[in-house]
């Protein structure tokens, strides 16, 4: 039976002095012997003040991706580029993740694993130094078929 990994975001925050314009887009990848398939989260333009936590706006849907064969370790590689949208310039950060989960056999219990993942993004020009925290709280549920 063929197992699926839902992918979602539940959270992001913000620490830092260099704007509270910000879009986003995080893609994860799910590997079982080899690529099974990939799902991609993207967050348009909005306001996240320095020092925020808050839910997504929207939220964004979860992201169904296939997992292969139930009952296997899988191998998830998560990809997210933060913006910080400015009128001339706009400072990007860019980050990965990889980390292992099982995948359960079909009729056991979903397996739940929940993430921050935290990006560094740097105020251009460089010569000023300031840079901001972007992070996000993700959730991975592995089940299988």
């Amino acid at each position: 039976m063929a197992g699926k990994v839902i992918f979602s975001v539940l959270q992001e925050s913000h620490e830092g002095p260099i704007g509270e314009d910000w879009r986003y887009w995080i893609e994860a990848k799910v590997f079982n012997e080899g690529l099974k398939g990939s799902g991609r989260i993207e967050v348009a333009k909005h306001s996240l003040p320095s020092g925020t936590t808050q839910t997504p706006p929207g939220p964004p849907a979860a992201v169904e991706i296939p997992a292969g064969e139930a009952g296997g370790r899988l191998l998830i590689k998560t990809r997210l580029e933060a913006t910080e949208v400015d009128l001339f310039k706009n400072d990007v950060g860019e980050t990965t993740f990889d980390f292992a989960m099982e995948c359960p056999q079909a009729g056991e219990e979903p397996l739940v694993q929940e993430h921050d993942i935290s990006v560094g993004v740097v105020e251009s020009p460089g010569i000023v130094g300031e840079a901001s925290i972007f992070s996000l709280k993700v959730r991975y549920v592995a089940c299988g078929g």
